[in-house]
């Protein structure tokens, strides 16, 4: 009888502790997971605030910059004003062949007097002691052109002025625009040139 007693007892407390250790494992369990899962929210919780940093950074680098400034008054673009082309003229291009050949560089013989023309001109002018504008008068003019005719005409008249003058090819000019004044250009041109059939030999 005591045996039984003893043995009701055993188990009865057995019984009672069973609840108490399962609900002690129970426990344990859910500070276990109590303590992860707060781990593991803390670590969320910090992964994303990097990746909206992130967001922001990129967002920050492409978006255009934005300041608090007054508006600015609309301008309407400049008009293109075109520059009509030059016409090119035979008169042009005796300016610009009379230039060339006397050494002022009006560039490629087209027959348009554009700046670089009028460069060479106000150059001629200069030269010849009058003021460089660019723009030939009629008597510039003509003395240029005549005096390029002439010379390409000349022959070994020609080349004998350019070489007693000290400026050369330049010089043909101020010998030709002398001429001009005193009356004496037919004579310089239609004086005969010695030739060496007329030349006579003596035998010493």
């Amino acid at each position: 009888m005591l045996s039984k007693t003893l043995i009701s007892a055993a188990i009865a407390a057995a019984l009672a502790l069973v609840p108490a250790t399962r609900a002690a494992a129970d426990s344990r369990d859910f500070i276990a997971g109590a303590i992860i899962g707060g781990i593991g929210g803390a670590i969320i919780n910090n992964e994303v605030r990097k990746n909206k940093a992130r967001q922001a950074a990129r967002q920050r680098a492409v978006a255009p910059r934005t300041y608090a400034t007054q508006p600015r008054a609309y301008r309407a673009p400049a008009k293109k004003t075109y520059r009509p082309s030059i016409p090119a003229t035979p008169e042009g291009r005796e300016i610009q062949s009379s230039l060339n050949y006397f050494g002022f560089d009006a560039g490629t013989i087209d027959g348009k007097v554009g700046s670089r023309t009028r460069d060479a001109i106000a150059d001629y002018q200069r030269y010849m002691g009058y003021e460089g504008t660019g723009t030939l008068t009629s008597f510039q003019q003509h003395l240029l052109t005549s005096a390029y005719f002439r010379a390409e005409a000349g022959g070994n008249r020609t080349f004998q002025d350019i070489a007693s003058h000290p400026d050369g090819t330049r010089g043909l000019l101020k010998i030709y625009r002398e001429d001009l004044a005193t009356g004496s250009t037919s004579e310089r041109t239609l004086r005969p040139e010695p030739s060496a059939a007329t030349t006579e030999f003596t035998d010493l």
